[in-house]
């Protein structure tokens, strides 16, 4: 049994931003990044009834984590430029993130990698070779809308839910030509 119930409310979130980009020798950078904030849910009340058996709905979720937020985000690219040639690193964190609007479900802190070599052949062409999840991880991100109420966890134990991924490990050639 469904129930549609329009639902207004507020996300607030406080945070502090660190961004750092380091030259250590020619040719070397390494760009930093370091995200604390705390999104939450203000003002988020739902009420309302199941019309087919009557079962009321009451949930608060003010001052809940936003879903498929994360508190803690880390992101650190190194890359090293020589000739025409690039190679550069993109490693990202994201921390826990719930999956429902209840807090009561979450996904695993995880890390996301990324890679590549880029060759400029000259001022209108360019080839690149980029590696998406360079260490093969594996799991999952995002919220699921079927346990946006869930209170009690217990029958999801074990259970197979489905939601967004970590992308896949993936290689890509590409060519760039400019006019």
């Amino acid at each position: 049994e469904s129930e549609t119930i329009p639902i207004t409310y507020n996300i607030q979130t406080m945070g502090w931003t660190t961004d750092v980009v380091l030259t250590p020798f020619k040719g070397a950078s390494l760009h930093a990044l370091l995200t604390l904030q705390n999104p939450v849910y203000k003002k988020f009340h739902i009420q309302g009834q199941f019309p087919k058996s009557g079962t009321p709905i009451d949930v608060d979720v003010t001052d809940n984590t936003v879903t498929a937020m994360s508190k803690t985000l880390i992101e650190l690219d190194p890359s090293y430029s020589f000739s025409k040639f690039r190679f550069w690193l993109s490693f990202r964190y994201f921390s826990k993130q719930y999956i429902n609007k209840t807090n009561t479900l979450y996904f695993n802190g995880h890390w996301e990698s990324f890679g590549g070599i880029n060759y400029f052949m000259n001022k209108k062409v360019s080839f690149a070779l980029n590696v998406v999840n360079l260490f093969n991880q594996s799991g999952a991100t995002g919220s699921i809308g079927a346990a946006d109420l869930v209170t009690d966890t217990t029958p999801y134990k074990n259970f197979l839910m489905s939601g967004s991924y970590i992308r896949p490990f993936e290689v890509s050639l590409s060519t760039t030509i400019n006019f």
